[in-house]
């Protein structure tokens, strides 16, 4: 694991773990707030879709919510993964807020996680908000293992951050390094790529079945990415 990896896992883990006091507001809020679990209609509905699925993974879970709205939707057998421990602290307590402990089974795992797999394994798989903050050989690897745990005919979505050009960082007070890496304060934030590059980073994997962008609260326009990928058959 290298330095950049470290530093991710500690910054996720810190981000994403509830206080006390967080965790007793949230179970004030009643049980179908789930509902709203996902940041973007959009991805409430990719996850949706998945709750059709019979055996799904949630790679990088974060707080969970994906796998949460999968088992809720039907889903019998959701593994939820997150290398950083705080957040799977976290998945943890949602799953047992919202009563799907019994389907979704939280684990604490990166890349050497999924490596331990079995082929075919899953046919649904959703990575959201993952591929494009961590380092570019990462990413690679998580995208050829999870084309080998997914079957043929898997849902597999890729939900990704907006494309930050060179140009528009600058005008944030922000600098790409090499081009495309932004750090803020020692943190890898983001790997800019294009619509197209990411497509490009998918094919040896995957063929782009259809891509929709949307925006998460407060943003004015959709530029994020939502990319519903199909496994090739050559694989």
């Amino acid at each position: 694991m290298n330095h950049d990896e470290q530093k991710l896992i500690g910054f996720w883990s810190n981000a994403l773990e509830l206080s006390e006091e967080d965790k007793a507001e949230l179970l004030s809020e009643g049980t179908d707030s789930w509902i709203q679990a996902a940041p973007s209609e959009k991805l409430f509905h990719a996850a949706e879709l998945l709750g059709r699925r019979k055996k799904v993974l949630d790679y990088g879970c974060g707080s969970g919510w994906a796998g949460i709205i999968a088992a809720k939707s039907g889903c019998p057998d959701v593994t939820a993964v997150d290398a950083a421990p705080g957040a799977v602290r976290t998945a943890r307590f949602h799953a047992a807020r919202y009563a799907v402990e019994e389907q979704v089974h939280v684990e604490c795992g990166a890349l050497s996680w999924l490596k331990t797999v079995p082929d075919r394994l899953f046919d649904g798989l959703i990575c959201s908000n993952v591929l494009d903050v961590i380092p570019p050989e990462s990413a690679e690897a998580i995208l050829r293992e999870s084309a080998r745990i997914v079957r043929q005919d898997a849902l597999v979505v890729i939900g990704l951050n907006f494309w930050l050009s060179p140009e528009a960082a600058a005008k944030r007070g922000m600098k790409l390094t090499g081009g495309n890496r932004l750090y803020v304060d020692g943190i890898l934030r983001l790997v800019s790529r294009t619509d197209r590059e990411w497509e490009d980073c998918f094919a040896p994997w995957y063929t782009v079945d259809r891509l929709e962008h949307f925006a998460w609260p407060g943003e004015a326009s959709e530029t994020r990415r939502l990319f519903y990928l199909r496994r090739n058959e050559t694989v």
